[in-house]
């Protein structure tokens, strides 16, 4: 349900006996939303939130409060160990993740990203990013140490009034999209004294931040880094590189006439600027690559004037297809020597032919065709286009 008009609002409210002054603030809220973007929906507190989205206000105020709206935590173990050994997934509560959900459907599908961002949006691609970097002679790549955690409440509220939402419904729809962090360390940031001294009820002693999970976070994440991104872009120009971003991704390539000191240089100055947002560079993820080497974006070759999947994704995908064909093997030993079930292995193989179709078609094609070959058990459902 979204605001009439400015003009039906006010002649609605004079019928009700409102206030004109309130009315003539509430219409200006309207207005400056709308001239952010007329596909916002304008909200005017966190009363009418909860009428536009169904949500108990009282609930909502406690959830802003941090009384409320404790996210489940899941512990999954990374591939490839960073400083952590695992990534924590968040999971809101199912009446916090439907006013989430809302505000990412009402509020934040509308906001375009920076076009050097190809994650988290309609439309964004891995592959459309590697594309950026094909026949690159030098890649530079950088990956965001602890990217969601970085980003704080303060920054979420600062996003939502420059998209013209009053500073106090700001701010509260930065407390119903971020979280606290149970236990103290570099994630854990100290709330500004004071931010909000006219209301008690908000006090809290520690800033919340995005978390990985919630269905706000990824579009959030993206459009706080904006304004990082468009100095990036701007940098990258000025020293003839290109740049793109995917998530925690960065990702910079130049051609030839460049040599590693350049390209060293230059990663200092994106430091710098990493360091000015507050952001720390993950060390072991951060690589420059140069001519006779393979550079690797995102897991696609970008070599070439294409990009490709490397021989080892292809050899493990070959595997799996052989086991499962054989009729000495199947699906069923296969999976039990992975130690895993059938329903788990199917949707295993059959993802990573997707991605293989993403990246070389005629590829994933003939890959698509082995798999359907296969003599699933009964019970395995089969895969529809």
């Amino acid at each position: 349900m979204s605001l009439p008009s400015s003009q039906h609002y006010r002649s609605q409210g004079r019928r009700l006996g409102i206030d004109e002054n309130i009315l003539d603030r509430a219409v200006e809220a309207i207005e400056r939303i709308r001239r952010t973007d007329p596909r916002l929906t304008p909200v005017l507190t966190l009363r009418h939130l909860s009428e536009l989205t169904g949500a108990h206000y009282g609930y909502l105020r406690r959830v802003v409060a941090r009384m409320l709206g404790q996210y489940r935590r899941i512990s999954l173990r990374k591939r490839i160990p960073g400083r952590s050994r695992h990534r924590i997934i968040s999971i809101p509560p199912q009446q916090l993740m439907e006013v989430q959900q809302w505000i990412v459907q009402n509020i934040l599908r509308h906001v375009e990203p920076c076009s050097a961002s190809f994650a988290y949006h309609p439309g964004s691609s891995p592959v459309l990013a590697a594309e950026e970097h094909c026949g690159c002679a030098w890649l530079l790549k950088i990956d965001i140490e602890d990217f969601f955690h970085t980003i704080t409440e303060g920054r979420i509220s600062a996003l939502f009034f420059q998209l013209g939402y009053p500073r106090l419904l700001a701010f509260e729809l930065a407390r119903l999209t971020t979280m606290l962090i149970d236990s103290p360390g570099p994630a854990l940031v100290r709330q500004p004294a004071q931010r909000w001294p006219a209301i008690p009820y908000y006090h809290s002693p520690w800033e919340g931040v995005l978390p990985q999970g919630a269905p706000t976070s990824p579009m959030l994440s993206n459009l706080v880094m904006r304004d990082l991104d468009t100095r990036l872009l701007s940098l990258s120009a000025q020293y003839g590189m290109r740049y793109t971003r995917y998530a925690d991704d960065l990702a910079f390539s130049c051609r030839t006439g460049h040599d590693r000191a350049y390209v060293e240089r230059f990663k200092r100055l994106v430091l710098a600027e990493l360091s000015h947002e507050g952001f720390r560079p993950n060390l072991r993820k951060s690589v420059i690559r140069g001519p006779g080497t393979r550079r690797i974006v995102l897991g696609m070759l970008v070599n070439g004037p294409t990009p490709k999947l490397p021989r080892e994704f292809k050899d493990m995908l070959r595997l799996h297809l052989h086991y499962l064909r054989s009729p000495n093997f199947g699906p069923s030993k296969h999976a039990e020597r992975l130690k895993t079930s059938l329903s788990t292995l199917y949707h295993r193989v059959r993802g990573l032919i997707g991605w293989a179709t993403s990246v070389e078609p005629d590829y994933g094609a003939e890959c698509l065709a082995s798999f359907e070959e296969v003599d699933w058990p009964p019970v395995q459902p089969r895969f529809e286009e």
